[in-house]
């Protein structure tokens, strides 16, 4: 049996290794200890905004009294209603409270023409993220590109990013890309004019295989090259500096994975990673081992982290806030955590009214770390 055992194991590979799923991780006892704050930042963009560097000290200061929690496009919506021009959605219904965090994604913006608007893409994305940024949220980016080779979504895995670089093939469609999310980045300005400060995640995940950019699609330096290009070329040559970047890998199993695809602090504001609960019974230590990982290397850079993705897909669980979530953040000093977004009854992460997990869920932010909208406006 025990060498059955060890093949087992063996044969699990990349996210979880043996010895973890035999040890109970989680410490009732066990209190968070918010990073100090840090007076001399040296931010990815020399020439960063006001806005945006007083954003990072937002977040510094957030970190102090607890976990900024939100969702994924958590405005405008939910799975049983739409209403465009409302900020209510199914997070805030049943929470009583607007997301601390909401996230959008600039996914097909890269393919469209910023001179011939398109409202369902460019217009429609913009005037949600300038409503929840009136109203006091933090705004979160992602960006689900199009593979340039075959224009389809960023889950189609043709090679593309050794191309992408300088000298490549596909450098012009890279440039190009970039251009538009550079246009649409610099377009996002408050109702005085006043550029809105954004968390951005390029190229996150990537040492899962599952993105065009992911890991055996193309070599470690050309990924590292990628990000620090996305970095420079829309700073330095379109003049994006409303932005702090994320560097967010999925789950690690130790330091040194985490850091295999890093392109560097002077091209990283802060350090994330994403981990879901794919019901293994393993989501509360996988939680807890991979924040520890990022919390002592964030430390060593002396960065904020967070928690950039996460959640259990249709809430199959309904205690999981209280005793998955809950558990596995309670002592980490991470920033803000994220769950994704609520798209249709058969894919969602934030219960709705009357979902089995709706009471156990105002339990979880009712936490005094957790901090939804109210708890980190400025007063």
């Amino acid at each position: 049996m025990k060498h059955i055992f060890v093949k087992i194991c063996t044969s699990v590979f990349f996210l979880f290794s043996c010895q973890p799923e035999a040890i109970d991780l989680f410490n009732p006892n066990e209190t968070r200890t918010p990073q100090e704050l840090n007076n001399n930042v040296l931010f990815a963009d020399p020439n960063l905004v006001q806005e945006a560097k007083d954003l990072h000290l937002k977040l510094q200061l957030i970190t102090q009294k607890g976990i900024a929690f939100g969702q994924q496009e958590a405005i405008g919506g939910g799975v049983n209603f739409f209403d465009f021009n409302s900020l209510e959605s199914d997070f805030s219904r049943v929470a009583g409270d607007w997301p601390a965090v909401i996230g959008f994604d600039l996914e097909r913006i890269e393919l469209e023409n910023p001179l011939i608007p398109n409202p369902n893409v460019q217009d429609f994305r913009k005037s949600l993220i300038t409503k929840a940024y009136k109203n006091g949220s933090i705004i979160s980016l992602s960006w689900h590109a199009a593979n340039p080779v075959t224009k389809q979504n960023s889950f189609d895995t043709t090679r593309a990013v050794n191309e992408m670089l300088e000298g490549g093939s596909l450098r012009p469609t890279f440039l190009l890309y970039l251009e538009r999310i550079a246009f649409f980045l610099n377009s996002l300005k408050d109702e005085n004019g006043n550029p809105i400060p954004v968390l951005f995640r390029p190229w996150h995940e990537m040492n899962g295989n599952f993105f065009f950019w992911g890991e055996g699609l193309r070599s470690t330096e050309a990924y590292k090259q990628l990000y620090r290009d996305t970095v420079s070329i829309l700073s330095n040559t379109y003049n994006v500096h409303n932005v702090l970047y994320i560097y967010s890998p999925n789950v690690v199993r130790n330091a040194s994975e985490y850091l295999k695809n890093y392109p560097g602090d002077a091209y990283v504001d802060i350090l994330g990673i994403d981990i879901y609960d794919h019901k293994n019974n393993n989501f509360v230590n996988n939680v807890i081992r991979n924040l520890d990982i990022v919390e002592t290397i964030a430390k060593e850079k002396h960065m904020l982290f967070a928690f950039t993705e996460t959640g259990l897909e249709n809430v199959t669980e309904p205690d999981w806030w209280t005793q998955q979530l809950y558990k596995g953040i309670k002592s980490s000093s991470i920033t803000y955590a994220l769950i994704w977004r609520n798209a249709t009854k058969n894919h969602f992460y934030a219960p709705f009214e009357g979902h089995p997990a709706e009471d156990d869920f105002k339990t979880f932010v009712s936490k005094d770390i957790i901090l939804l909208h109210e708890d980190i406006q400025v007063q």
